[in-house]
């Protein structure tokens, strides 16, 4: 694999950094706007703390083809690769950007390896038709509809969810569950998590392959390291500008030993999650699918931990202030510790990371 970005990447990044900057001041100024007119009014926000999302921001990502960048091109995707598509979701990360973006690019995934008609396809490319994927209950795995409660990830403006579904003889296949439940309360302000509609699923395309899914996990795992490395690096960038302003015995604080080697071992461990995600994102077009989900895995199980640490230190950083609900550094906190549960904390990739040297030492007669 090549250890940096082609020139087509470097500018994908730079596309994604402007689209991420501009939705999340929308949103800011949104939610600024709504808590004047609730003060003025003299009443209290049912949910001041939580992040608005502006017209604008779902159409700026549809309108930059963001949102169908890992679908194929017939159906008016990018075809984008792996890499590609962990570029933009570190930089939706990076700025804690309230707009839905991995839960739809693994929807149009799953969608996409069960070969469903590029009509669907296009209108999820185009933004006409708006689905999430679907998680079990505890956010493990992948959600299966048509049996117990499933959860929408990322879910905001979702019309469905697309999960799996168990025929009884055994063969898996994709579904959309018609319409969404109620929202759920979630320690991120900034993705939307929603129960599944009551009404019966609706199968799709043909069966998933052992592969597909296999796949398919492997590139879950991969945007939701991509986008802890950006909660991880924002939420840094947040706390160095602040020790470089704030003064204490007439000196900014960030000239203090142990303010600075603070920062220092956090961007030591935001630099070596990024290494591991990137390496793992093109594993996953690169690499068999079994290689593939072994070095996302590996990922997950080192990026999960750094990124709650990362984003704790930064509280710390900024000191009592870190803590309100005025400042923006508890959004990193909180979005980083869902992206680490999602699909399973280390603890739970250690694990089966474990399972498979163990299994290939007694293959080896070891």
């Amino acid at each position: 694999m090549k250890a940096t970005f082609t020139e087509e990447q470097q500018q994908l990044a730079e596309l994604a950094e402007r689209m991420a900057q501009r939705i999340t001041a929308g949103a800011r100024e949104n939610r600024e706007d709504r808590e004047d007119r609730e003060d003025r009014e003299g009443r209290e926000g049912g949910d001041a703390d939580r992040e608005d999302v502006p017209d604008t921001g779902w159409p700026l990502l549809v309108e930059t083809g963001l949102v169908g960048l890992r679908l194929p091109a017939p159906a008016g995707g990018g075809a984008s690769s792996a890499v590609e598509v962990a570029v933009v979701a570190e930089a939706l990360g990076r700025h804690a950007t309230p707009v839905p973006f991995v839960g739809p690019v693994l929807a149009g995934d799953l969608l996409t390896s069960a070969g469903v008609p590029n009509d669907l396809l296009e209108e999820v490319a185009t933004g006409r038709r708006r689905l999430t994927v679907a998680l079990d209950r505890s956010l493990s795995g992948p959600g299966w509809v048509g049996g117990g409660a499933v959860i929408g990830w990322d879910s905001r403006g979702a019309e469905s969810l697309v999960g799996l579904l168990q025929e009884p003889e055994g063969t898996v296949r994709v579904a959309l569950s018609a319409g969404t439940g109620p929202a759920l309360a979630s320690s991120d302000l900034t993705r939307q998590l929603v129960r599944a509609g009551a009404a019966a699923p609706t199968v799709v395309g043909d069966a998933l392959t052992r592969t597909a899914r296999l796949r398919w996990e492997a590139l879950g795992l991969v945007l939701l390291c991509a986008d802890m490395v950006g909660t991880m690096t924002g939420s840094l960038e947040l706390a160095v500008a602040y020790a470089k302003e704030r003064v204490q015995f007439k000196r900014p604080i960030g000239s203090f030993q142990a303010i600075a080697h603070l920062a220092a071992d956090q961007h030591v461990s935001t630099e070596a999650s990024r290494s591991a995600t990137y390496y793992a994102a093109w594993a996953v077009d690169g690499l068999a699918p079994e290689e593939a989900l072994a070095a996302a895995r590996i990922a997950k199980a080192y990026v999960s931990p750094r990124a709650r640490e990362v984003t704790e230190a930064v509280l710390q950083i900024h000191g009592g202030i870190g803590h309100t609900w005025e400042h923006r550094a508890h959004y990193f906190l909180r979005r980083a510790l869902l992206s680490r549960r999602t699909l399973g904390d280390e603890s739970v990739h250690l694990a089966h990371i474990a399972d498979g040297v163990l299994a290939g030492q007694s293959g080896r007669g070891d």
